[in-house]
């Protein structure tokens, strides 16, 4: 997602039907209104841009601990096979069957 577009979706929502009511009644002139709105646009997408790059770095940690959870998994698994090998091994050496 781009935070400028998803900036302006939320000013229009939070900004819009106020500042049309405003220039519909008189209050404002359209440059004023387009100029608040560009305004609260631009925080948003400030906010937004905030938000997306939280995001990603929250993802990024997942990932890198689904990895470390994975690769720690791996490890345990190989060495139980060494270590049941290794007495089967030294099971055969003495003669006991396994």
């Amino acid at each position: 997602m781009k935070p400028l577009l998803v900036g302006c979706a939320i000013a229009a929502v939070l900004a819009g039907p106020s500042l049309y009511a405003q220039y519909a009644g008189g209050g404002l002139d359209g440059e004023t209104a387009l100029t608040r709105y560009l305004i609260m646009a631009v925080f948003c997408s400030i906010g937004a841009a905030l938000i997306l790059m939280l995001m990603a770095r929250y993802q990024k940690e997942w990932e890198a601990k689904d990895e470390e959870e994975a690769r720690e998994a791996a490890q345990s698994a190989a060495e139980a096979d060494a270590r049941r090998a290794a007495e089967e091994a030294e099971a055969r050496r003495s003669g006991q069957p396994t």
